[in-house]
């Protein structure tokens, strides 16, 4: 028996190095092929990572400080540009790091899913489609995936120990990942209580506060930053009025959300665009921020009927299936691999619900960044980072499928002292 698990060991080792080798071929490809879009910077991350190599700082602009985009991303650009030259090496680092993914979430999965079920999670990012997508744009998705679903492997990996040093590292990942896309702060309270909850009893104070240090210090030093590069207390951007008020305002919702379209047409945007900026010209970067969370909450005061179909509408464009901006076979094989995933994830939740606490943290997650884009702009695109937990549930969703319960939980009563075990509680 002994020769048999060392075989079979051996067997699914090997199944998660081929898996790996798999999905960066599927993204190296695909980014070579330039289908990803290729170095198009539209949201001007890699603008102020240039005027950070250039020595001018962090700005939009050359010369004014500024907030407007969360430093993780471009930092990431900026090291990788330092170190390799070009925006081509982001690209190539993103790929790397959207085949760790996949690593990390059999990881996960192999404390709900045990160890024969815990490759399908990371087939399942491996072939993603919209993850493969992501990988080949500059912008934030594909950073901020790893760091998310690295923070949940942390946490995860951190619960059944007494060990403060691995909270610190966990929190830590967190709070880079909140620098990245700042509603992940959300995620920090849901791991303070599951954290409370489930972990080791013995040091437990000390293994939160780790966690709370580690998650603190990132959003702390960027909220120091723009305190005294701007005057203000700033632990998110200035970019959330603008991303609140692109959903909540007359033209968007008579338009889109109760009219005959369904996309914002670029000659309809770039009008109300320059008419925002002819009304903000005047103002500084956290005035012009402030006004446009006004005009939104003028909008929801005067017409909340509106207003909550605008939310509604937010909620089912994050969890679209279908691409719109896509060819007619793009936009249904990619739809139905999601609606496919979806339905293993739901059946997985429900299978493993009581697993504590990897389906409770996952549950807790997707819960918060739906709400969250209820309220900010929202699209397909703002939940690919998530489609790793959704994997996650799925690889337990298979299990069930063949019937054998006790396949979903721990399946091997691996020591403590294993790095990569963390059995569900």
């Amino acid at each position: 028996m002994t020769i048999a698990f060392h075989k079979s060991g051996r067997f699914r080792t090997l199944s998660l190095v081929l898996i790996f080798v798999a999905a960066l071929a599927l993204r190296l490809t695909y980014m070579k092929a330039g289908a990803g879009g290729a170095l198009q910077d539209t949201d001007a991350y890699r603008v102020i990572a240039g005027n950070i190599l250039e020595g001018k700082g962090y700005t939009l602009d050359g010369s004014a400080p500024t907030a407007y985009r969360a430093p993780g991303y471009v930092l990431f650009i900026t090291l990788v540009e330092w170190v390799f030259g070009g925006a081509g090496a982001v690209l190539w680092i993103q790929c790397l790091l959207g085949a760790s993914v996949a690593l990390m979430a059999a990881l996960i999965a192999r404390n709900i899913a045990g160890d024969l079920f815990a490759p399908v999670a990371a087939l399942a990012v491996a072939v993603d489609p919209f993850q493969i997508g992501v990988c080949s744009q500059l912008m934030s998705e594909a950073f901020f995936m790893f760091l998310a679903t690295g923070a949940v492997f942390l946490l995860v990996w951190s619960l059944r120990t007494r060990r403060a040093e691995r909270y610190l590292v966990a929190g830590l990942a967190a709070g880079v990942a909140a620098i990245t896309r700042p509603e992940f702060l959300l995620f920090i309270p849901g791991a303070l209580v599951v954290a409370a909850l489930w972990g080791r009893r013995r040091r437990k104070f000390l293994c939160i506060a780790a966690l709370v240090f580690g998650a603190a210090l990132p959003v702390g030093l960027w909220g120091a930053r723009n305190r005294r590069a701007m005057g203000e207390w700033i632990f998110t951007t200035t970019h959330g009025g603008y991303t609140h008020l692109l959903s909540y305002n007359e033209r968007f919702h008579d338009g889109i959300v109760a009219g005959p379209f369904t996309t914002w047409g670029t000659e309809g945007l770039e009008g109300w665009q320059e008419e925002l900026a002819a009304e903000t010209h005047l103002m500084g970067e956290t005035e012009r921020d402030r006004y446009y969370y006004e005009r939104a909450g003028e909008f929801i005061a005067e017409r909340p009927f509106a207003a909550f179909r605008t939310a509604l509408y937010g909620a089912m464009r994050f969890w679209r299936p279908f691409p719109h901006d896509r060819s007619p076979l793009i936009r249904f094989t990619t739809g139905v691999y999601f609606v496919v995933l979806l339905a293993l994830a739901v059946g997985g939740f429900f299978v493993a619900w009581r697993r504590r606490p990897v389906p409770v943290l996952i549950f807790y997650i997707l819960a918060f960044e739906t709400c969250v884009h209820m309220y900010y702009w929202s699209n397909l695109r703002m939940r690919i980072p998530f489609h790793p937990l959704l994997a996650v549930m799925a690889a337990v969703g298979v299990a069930a499928l063949f019937g054998r319960r006790a396949f979903v939980g721990a399946a091997i009563a691996l020591p403590e002292e294993d790095p990569l075990y963390s059995p569900a509680v």
